[in-house]
C-alpha cells in the first residue's frame, strides 16, 4: 500500500509532460506507464518514491497543444484558470493543489 505526498519540483513537471506528451501519441508507451510507472519516470529522470502512488496520466484534451501548453497541463494548470497547480500523489491517487493566483496578476499565495 502507498503511503505519503509526494510533489514533483518544476524540474520534474517538465520532465512529466514529455512522458504525458509520449503517452498521448503513443499508446504502447502510455500502456507501458500503466504497468510499470516507476520505470518509466526512472528513465525520464525522475527520482519517485516507490512508497507513494504515481501521477496518473490526465485525459489528452482536443486539438494540438504546444510544449509551453503541455507542461501547463502536467502540472494541473489551465491557461485562462486562476493559478497554477502542483501535482501531489497520496495513498488515494493523485490530486491538484492550487498554489497560487498568478494567472490573473494575483501575486500572493492562496490561502487556504
Amino acid at each position: 500500500m502507498a503511503e505519503g505526498i509526494y510533489v514533483l519540483s518544476d524540474e520534474d513537471r517538465r520532465k512529466f509532460a514529455k512522458i504525458v506528451s509520449s503517452a498521448w501519441s503513443d499508446t504502447e508507451f502510455a500502456d507501458r506507464y500503466q504497468n510499470t510507472p516507476y520505470e518509466v519516470l526512472a528513465e525520464h529522470g525522475i527520482d519517485y518514491p516507490a512508497a507513494v502512488a504515481p501521477p496518473l496520466l490526465p485525459p489528452k484534451p482536443s486539438g494540438d497543444l504546444s510544449m509551453e501548453a503541455l507542461e501547463a497541463v502536467a502540472a494541473g494548470a489551465a491557461e485562462g484558470t486562476l493559478g497554477s497547480a502542483s501535482s501531489i500523489s497520496t495513498i488515494g491517487g493523485t490530486a491538484f493543489t492550487a498554489s497560487t493566483a498568478g494567472t490573473f496578476g494575483i501575486e500572493e499565495p492562496i490561502v487556504n
